[in-house]
Formats: structure tokens, C-alpha cells, sequence
């Protein structure tokens, strides 16, 4: 089977996702800034062309380790993480329709992400917390016949439970521990599936000259050359796709600027926002 080819033009934002592909392999520039919700604030950045590496690694992963089709809804119940937004970008490429809940907003909500499961019926769910789909909470009873994949927080995590302390289940996919044995390219073309355009408009993704801030947390607040996005919603991720197809950076922060205003404040230095 013939590598992976992925054409793009520099005259013209990219239009579907083996193209965006494409044009983050070519960046060295940092197209993904991760900032922690921790005292310390751990930051994180990946260039487009570690953000193309890693998504091609979980493509080739979930299309020999899973058996969700095209299409087909998946759930990704994560914290804001660059981790996260790989995963949702493979997602994308594969076609997957993604839903996203932010788990930190719904530790005590485990009813409402039940009912939204249930409504969903997902043929995969990616979580960082698998321990609450398959214990004997409240969760558990609403995996039903899903796969689950657990995403553990590190950038060299060997496995889950060498992250988290947690052991998966011997049916659960741990993606830590499996992610890198996957080449840099994938053994066949991916479909050219059309990137979601965010409903605000064709700019919806960045502001002229920023680019993207998504906070974990809801915040009332605008910035002046940068757009600013909560950590839900189904526009959120069309408004992260057409960020990079720009070639600007999209920026996660994890914690909550009202509870973590020093550390907000310092991101924005950091990264030159306004």
C-alpha cells in the first residue's frame, strides 16, 4: 500500500482534512499551546508539525484498534488537553461525528452525561477518566456495548496506569501505551472529508493576526486580536480546525481565570494575547 499523501495549497486555506494535514507538517510553528490548571501551570506546545505527527499516530491507531466506521458518533470525555485536541482532530479526519463533554464540568453531573450517552449511543468513548464508566458509579451503567479508550495527561506516558496509577480493564484500549508503535504515515489515503466551517463565519476560527484561546472554565470576558472559546460545544472544534487552517495557534487553557487570575493573566502575557 502507497504512504499517505496529503496535498495542500500555501495560495489558500485548507478545505478538508487531509489538506490541513498537510499544512501543519509543514509548520514548524507552534500551532497548539497547552497551559495546565496545577500551582505550577505546565505548559505544553506542539508545532503543527508535532500536533500532523501525532494525529497521523492516533489515526493509524483507532482504524486497526477500533471498529467505528465513518460517521459514526463518538464520545470524547476529556479536560481541556493538548492530548484532547489531537484526539479530536483524528477523530475529525476519520469522519467520526464527535460530541465532546469536558470532564471536570461533569464530575458531579454523571446523570446528564448518562442521559446525553444514552441519547448519543456511541460506538467509542475516549475519556481520561475510565475508571467512572466501568466502577461502580453511576457512569458505568451507561457505557453500554461502547469501546472505551482512556487518555492519560503526560506527553511520555508509557501506559495509563503508569501515569494515573489506574489499571484498565483488558478490554479497554489504553492509548498511551499503544499510540507510538504506529508509523508517522498511514498506509492508505484518508477520504477528503470537507472541514466543518465554524457558524460565525468564515474568520469564526481567529481573529485578524491571533489566533484561538479555549478556557476550561466559562469566562465573560472578549479579547481584542484573539478569539476566545469554552472547552463545549459543537462549534468549538469547527473554530479550532479553522484556526490552524489559518496558520494560527490555538491556545488551551485548563484552569479557571477567575479561580487562577495571576495564571490567566501570565498565559496572556506568555503568548503575546490581547
Amino acid at each position: 500500500m502507497t504512504p499517505i499523501t496529503l496535498g495542500g495549497s500555501a495560495a489558500q486555506a485548507p478545505q478538508n482534512f487531509p489538506a490541513l494535514l498537510d499544512l501543519l507538517e509543514s509548520r514548524p510553528q507552534p500551532a497548539l499551546i497547552w497551559y495546565g490548571a496545577g500551582e505550577n501551570q505546565e505548559r505544553v506546545e506542539l508545532s503543527g508539525r508535532v500536533l500532523q505527527n501525532w494525529a497521523v499516530k492516533l489515526i493509524g491507531l483507532f482504524s486497526q484498534e477500533t471498529e467505528i466506521d465513518e460517521d459514526a458518533p463518538v464520545l470524547v470525555d476529556a479536560a481541556p488537553h493538548w492530548k484532547a485536541a489531537a484526539v479530536l482532530l483524528a477523530a475529525g479526519a476519520l469522519g467520526w461525528r464527535t460530541t465532546l463533554s469536558a470532564s471536570a464540568a461533569a464530575q458531579d453531573n454523571a446523570e446528564a452525561l448518562v442521559s446525553l450517552v444514552s441519547g448519543l449511543e456511541p460506538g467509542l468513548i475516549i475519556t481520561d477518566r475510565p475508571g467512572a464508566w466501568t466502577g461502580a458509579g453511576p457512569m458505568a451503567s451507561g457505557l453500554g456495548e461502547a469501546e472505551l479508550a482512556a487518555l492519560s495527561p503526560g506527553l511520555l506516558d508509557a501506559s495509563f496506569e503508569e501515569s494515573t496509577g489506574e489499571r484498565l480493564p483488558a478490554w479497554a484500549l489504553d492509548i498511551s501505551a499503544e499510540v507510538r508503535q504506529h508509523p508517522d504515515q498511514l498506509p492508505a489515503p484518508l477520504p477528503p472529508l470537507a472541514l466543518p466551517g465554524a457558524t460565525t463565519g468564515a474568520e469564526s476560527g481567529a481573529a485578524a493576526g491571533g489566533g484561538l484561546v479555549v478556557v476550561g472554565a466559562a469566562i465573560e470576558t472578549s479579547l481584542k486580536d484573539w478569539r476566545l472559546a469554552h472547552w463545549a460545544g459543537e462549534e468549538l472544534f469547527a473554530q479550532m480546525l479553522q484556526t490552524w487552517a489559518q496558520s494560527r495557534p490555538v491556545v488551551l487553557f485548563q484552569g479557571d481565570p477567575a479561580a487562577q487570575p495571576e495564571a490567566w493573566e501570565q498565559m496572556l502575557r506568555n503568548e503575546g494575547v490581547s
